[in-house]
């Protein structure tokens, strides 16, 4: 073991104990393997978990490059001991561009940043993608916005195994533990508002009123707003979340939805955590502007202190708190059980082998939106089986 590298080693080595997924997907690639000196550009969030996902791409021969989906969630440690292995990775506003630039043959995409640039700036060169992927509901509401789709993409998120096990209990599960490590509160019998019912808001509300939190839903979409009814959630306007509730979690993937302008009647203590894909889901931007303070609590808690008026118009403060910086707090802490998202993950590369195997053999899918095919999803869940030892 290098010890520079001992940390991340040693979390990657945890992975494997807790869920050997990746030894299984690794054994089967041994045996299945068209992606040996395949060109692959990923646009990611850059963590440990990826780290030890990144291991199995380069020895199955893939040529990895790769982009930064969110500064707040990349490690720099995992980042330099992916470089380690091999990995091309690009930080920063133009790390995007600079994957497309490698010209890879296949792309797995967080959020449509790959797949929009190339479709922007690359429309009058020689094509060179073949195909790619899609993670996030975010990114599939934007492609559904364009009209020049040229290759094929795989939207990874509508799959079963994304949606019911990634989202819901990957997101439910490591959302809680990010707010009891922030917070050190027992959230039984605290009045709680989840923004956004889709499977990760849903997974969220679930987990946190099995902890005994009186959890209300805030939806505009009147068909999961109906759901949320019968799943048994009360249901309210966000500012009727914000002036009453203790804690108010976002999943909604859109920008801006918490600004200055609707902090004008909050709760006094108020915590603010977003678990959706945009970091800027709460407009931290305009909450600093406004505030007349604010302050580092601690790692991954800050502090601001907003200008109100009390009943007799007379100014005062009050507090508010944002967990994680803004950006999805659980895979910003790495909170909760890798099992999920390893699920994800290796649902993801087989995706990638999938598409490179037609490639392979001079197969053309239709330009456009693909499911995840049923054999992947198969693969992955035999996989996963056997590494709870149910196969």
């Amino acid at each position: 073991m290098n010890p520079k590298f001992a940390k991340i080693e040693e979390e990657i080595e945890r992975f494997s104990f807790a869920f050997p997924i990746l030894q299984n997907l690794d054994h089967y690639f041994s045996s299945s393997n068209f992606l040996s000196g395949a060109k692959i550009g990923w646009h990611c969030h850059l963590t440990s978990i990826t780290a030890a996902t990144v291991k199995v791409l380069l020895k199955a021969g893939a040529k990895l490059y790769m982009s930064e989906c969110n500064s707040a969630t990349s490690d720099h440690p995992s980042i330099e001991y992916m470089r380690h292995l091999g990995a091309q990775i690009f930080l920063g506003a133009d790390s995007a561009q600079q994957v497309l630039n490698e010209k890879p043959y296949v792309i797995s995409d967080t959020g449509f940043v790959l797949t929009e640039k190339y479709l922007r700036d690359f429309a009058g060169s020689e094509p060179f993608l073949y195909a790619g992927c899609e993670i996030t509901t975010s990114g599939i509401q934007k492609m559904h916005a364009m009209e020049n789709l040229v290759f094929p993409v795989i939207t990874i998120n509508d799959g079963e195994l994304k949606t019911l096990i990634e989202n819901f209990h990957g997101v439910g599960d490591g959302a809680l533990e990010a707010l009891f490590r922030i917070t050190g509160r027992m959230w039984a019998g605290r009045s709680v508002a989840v923004v956004g019912y889709g499977r990760v808001g849903a997974g969220v509300a679930s987990y946190l009123r099995h902890t005994g939190a009186v959890v209300s839903i805030v939806e505009n979409d009147p068909t999961r707003r109906l759901v949320a009814h019968y799943d048994g959630f009360s249901t309210r306007t966000l500012s009727s979340a914000l002036s009453t509730s203790e804690l108010l979690i976002t999943a909604t993937g859109r920008h801006a939805l918490i600004r200055a302008e609707l902090l004008h009647d909050f709760r006094d203590g108020l915590v603010l955590m977003n678990v959706g894909h945009w970091a800027e889901e709460l407009d931290l931007l305009s909450i600093k502007q406004a505030c007349q303070s604010h302050f580092q609590v601690r790692e991954h808690l800050e502090q601001f202190e907003m200008p109100t008026k009390n009943p007799a118009g007379e100014g005062s403060t009050r507090r508010l708190f944002v967990i994680g910086g803004g950006g999805p707090a659980n895979v910003v802490m790495l909170a909760g059980s890798p099992e999920p998202t390893l699920i994800h993950l290796t649902t993801e590369l087989l995706c990638m082998n999938h598409l490179l195997q037609l490639k392979a053999e001079g197969q053309t899918l239709a330009p456009g939106e693909h499911a995840v095919p049923r054999a992947v999803q198969s693969q992955a869940s035999l996989l996963a089986l056997k590494s709870l030892g149910l196969d």
